[in-house]
């Protein structure tokens, strides 16, 4: 979650804030630093409420993109392994050294960490400010599950309710084809959210959620939404979903023709020299695969003395445009290691 401060234009004036899982624990490493921006290095889903947060203001602006890093990390490996082999009902006990969501049902850990957003978020969100956060929809039909509709009607129902506006971003031009979309509302009514007693409300919610052991109590988990799961509300959720729906069937679309072709572009590989041998093929599919759906990698020791390269065939080659400056410009991968498009070497 990251926060610019109560400037409409930051200029040199603005600050940041933003709370990131440890390096150590699973997270990902800091690339940018600058002294107006705050980063409040922690599990979020240990911070109890907006209280908690280092950012001492009410803000402006929130975004909301966090992941479950620590599914990643050695210590939750563990713990699921402990997990599958207990009952139904097992979770993460207090001397647990997992990190992360750390949800009773694995499936639901995404929207246990979107709820703690919302309410974190919310609680510091100045009146009339901007809130957007992540989210997926995979369409109507046999893949939209009872349960899972019934929990995006109530969680939106509460966006249309505490904001002014509210409308879908999804890139016409990068991860078209995924479910992954934005929600994007603006003009924040605290008054509204702080009489409804909403921050208790979703702290409650949260704790039902991390429990659950079944995807189809989520909708009992937020029955305290239940009321923003309205008729004329459903219908401005579905014209939202349906707008989201229309810009992935076109990229899915221009991915099937894509793959159908058979033919591997040159375009679209990337090779990557040297790859340390902490990079694993897995490692390095997980740091990629981020930018575009890879078809496949390979990797080829060099003819002569040790070392390795790395080859990745992407589908498309504007996925494998933005790997390549990930890798060269922003250091994704390390500080020696290098790019370059497999067309130009």
């Amino acid at each position: 979650m990251a926060a610019p401060s109560q400037e409409q234009e930051t200029g040199s004036s603005g600050q940041g804030y933003g709370v990131t899982l440890p390096y150590q624990a699973g997270g990902f490493p800091m690339l940018l630093h600058d002294p107006r921006l705050h980063i409040q290095v922690c599990n979020l889903m240990e911070l109890q409420a907006p209280k908690d947060l280092e950012c001492l203001q009410l803000v402006d602006v929130i975004m909301a993109d966090a992941q479950d890093l620590g599914k990643k990390s050695p210590a939750n490996q563990r713990e699921a392994k402990k997990r599958g082999k207990g009952s139904r009902n097992a979770r993460q006990g207090e001397e647990s050294e997992a990190v992360g969501v750390g949800a009773a049902c694995g499936t639901l850990g995404i929207w246990a960490l979107t709820f703690k957003e919302i309410m974190l978020g919310l609680g510091k969100l100045n009146v009339g400010g901007t809130f957007f956060f992540r989210f997926g929809w995979r369409g109507r039909g046999a893949q939209e599950e009872n349960w899972y509709r019934e929990a995006i009607m109530r969680l939106l129902g509460l966006i249309l309710v505490v904001f002014d506006q509210v409308f879908p971003f999804k890139s016409e031009m990068y991860h078209q084809a995924d479910p992954c979309f934005y929600v994007v509302a603006t003009g924040f009514r605290r008054k509204g959210y702080e009489e409804a007693s909403l921050e208790t409300r979703l702290q409650e919610a949260i704790v039902r959620i991390i429990a659950c052991d079944a995807v189809d109590d989520l909708p009992q988990c937020i029955e305290t939404l239940a009321e923003f799961s309205t008729p004329e509300n459903h219908q401005r959720i579905d014209e939202l979903l349906d707008r989201v729906g229309r810009v992935r069937a076109i990229g899915l679309s221009s991915r099937h023709t894509v793959e159908a072709g058979g033919r591997e572009s040159p375009e679209a590989q990337l090779i990557i020299s040297p790859v340390p041998y902490q990079l694993t093929m897995q490692v390095l599919r997980e740091r990629m695969e981020c930018f575009g759906k890879i078809a496949y990698l390979r990797r080829r020791s060099h003819a002569i003395g040790v070392g390795a390269d790395a080859l990745i065939q992407f589908v498309q080659p504007a996925h494998a445009k933005m790997a390549l400056e990930a890798v060269n410009d922003m250091k994704v991968l390390g500080g020696t290691v290098i790019a370059r498009l497999a067309k130009a070497a």
